[in-house]
């Protein structure tokens, strides 16, 4: 079978028009070169965004505000990278996805993960198992029951992990969050894989909240990833065994980079612009130069606009 770069397999149009979770199939299947892709020449600098938890708040009705559509035109102007991961929040997935197309275009691409508030929508859940169906750059799907919202990918030098913490071993949309026995063994399985030196782990929830980096607001300050503190054990043990480059989450609205037990935790906050007044919009850019990867913080006023370079942090 003949390999594409990822670049070309881009090029392939996936057409604009997302007006239904039902029809997305046919949307997806413009990703089929991309999901064969591999990378024939393996980038080694590159970046990538993280941006998420914007959820309904799309397009500002007051004309000096902007809410998601800001957050992508200003992901643009800094650089949009190769792709956009998203953890979670994303609802509804499609009109989300809309306003990446009309500002980054239909080419760009993005991994969403399951928020807990996907969970509460049949359709958004279908919308992302659909979605799922064809993977670009896809290791490696999830265990039972979790095979179209848990997936591996790779680019360039660096394998990267979408971890549904709504998952209980049987069914991928439960409502209480945890990386439960299935889906550890699963990691495992996944990172012992994987011959790249950098490796991303994200999903929705925090290991451990902090305080937004700037407002000081603190949201969901019990929330975890796993509320079956074995599991959580479980899980930083295989992230630092296995070098994790960072694991990147959201569900606070805070944004936060920190180390929690030897794993750098970037927590993305909101991209929802003036959505939010408790703490500035943000996205974040990872950039992965051979063996050194950074991620930078751009930070939004309190309109949602002028989105400006507050923090670079050497993920060291």
């Amino acid at each position: 079978m003949t390999r594409v770069s990822l670049d070309t397999a881009r090029k392939i149009r996936h057409n604009t028009a997302m007006k239904s979770a039902m029809k997305f199939p046919k949307i997806i299947a413009a990703f089929v070169l991309a999901a064969l892709v591999g990378n024939a020449v393996a980038q080694t600098n590159f970046s990538f965004v993280a941006a998420g938890d914007m959820r309904n708040y799309l397009h500002a009705k007051k004309t000096d505000e902007r809410q998601f559509d800001g957050c992508c035109a200003a992901i643009k102007a800094a650089g949009a990278g190769e792709f956009m991961l998203v953890p979670g929040d994303a609802d509804p997935m499609a009109s989300v996805r809309a306003v990446i197309d009309e500002n980054l275009g239909t080419n760009y691409l993005w991994y969403p993960v399951i928020g807990n508030h996907e969970i509460e929508s049949a359709g958004d859940v279908k919308w992302a198992q659909a979605w799922a169906a064809q993977i670009p750059g896809l290791v490696r799907r999830g265990p039972l029951g979790a095979e179209r919202t848990t997936y591996s990918f790779d680019f360039g030098n660096s394998h990267f992990i979408a971890l549904n913490e709504f998952y209980d071993g049987k069914s991928d949309a439960v409502t209480k969050a945890d990386v439960c026995e299935a889906a550890l063994t699963w990691l495992e399985q996944d990172l012992a894989a994987t011959k790249q030196p950098h490796i991303w782990i994200f999903g929705h929830k925090p290991i451990k909240t902090f305080p937004d980096m700037d407002s000081g607001r603190i949201r969901h300050g019990e929330d975890s990833l796993a509320t079956n503190p074995a599991h959580l054990e479980r899980f930083l043990q295989l992230c630092n065994k296995y070098q994790v480059t960072a694991y990147i989450c959201g569900h606070t609205h805070g944004c936060s980079v920190e180390k929690v037990r030897g794993v750098w935790q970037a927590d993305s906050g909101h991209a929802r612009g003036a959505g939010d007044a408790g703490a500035p919009s943000t996205f974040l850019k990872f950039n992965v130069a051979g063996e050194k990867t950074s991620v930078d913080i751009y930070r939004a006023d309190a309109n949602g606009v002028n989105y400006t370079l507050k923090k670079t942090v050497a993920l060291d």
